[in-house]
């Protein structure tokens, strides 16, 4: 039994998006034929079958995201039974968590609270001042990340 794995395609890459299957479980393959298309931030590469086989599993669905050395699948003679992929798999998915995580020292002070800051263009805060408008509330009614004039303009009376 032959695994695929996702191989580290570039220096700075950790994961992919497995974005579509060519083969499915039960299917022939052979060696160096496209089973995926895998894409990272900058390319989007062929995931080619390890060896010649019936790809017996699958282990990352379409559009889902997994980290170099994830084992997607596994190629082998029919009736052949797959034992090891799931421990190697959760430990890679463990160690890539783990890497994603900021290091944080255990005596780090916390950070202070600064308060809840509104984003808003300076004409926004103009025209929120001379109207008595809220912007705390309109931000938090709205979700907008910035409060310009076109966010306004629905509590001013306007369209804009």
């Amino acid at each position: 039994m032959t695994p695929i794995t996702i191989p580290q395609l570039d220096a700075n890459v950790v994961d992919v998006t497995v974005t579509r299957w060519h083969k499915r479980p039960g299917d022939t393959v052979k060696a160096g034929e496209g089973l995926a298309e895998l894409t990272t931030d900058k390319a989007v590469y062929e995931l080619e079958a390890p060896a010649d086989g019936t790809l017996l599993a699958v282990y990352a669905a379409e559009k889902s995201v997994v980290p170099t050395g994830f084992t997607v699948g596994v190629i082998g003679q029919p009736g052949e039974v797959d034992t090891d992929s799931a421990a190697v798999n959760e430990a890679q998915t463990a160690a890539y968590r783990g890497a994603a995580e900021p290091a944080t020292p255990a005596d780090a002070e916390p950070a202070r609270d600064r308060g809840t800051r509104i984003r808003a263009t300076p004409r926004a805060r103009r025209l929120a001042l001379e109207k008595g408008l809220d912007l705390a509330r309109i931000q938090a009614e709205t979700g907008a990340a910035v409060i310009d004039e076109t966010v306004l303009a629905p509590y001013l009376g306007e369209t804009r």
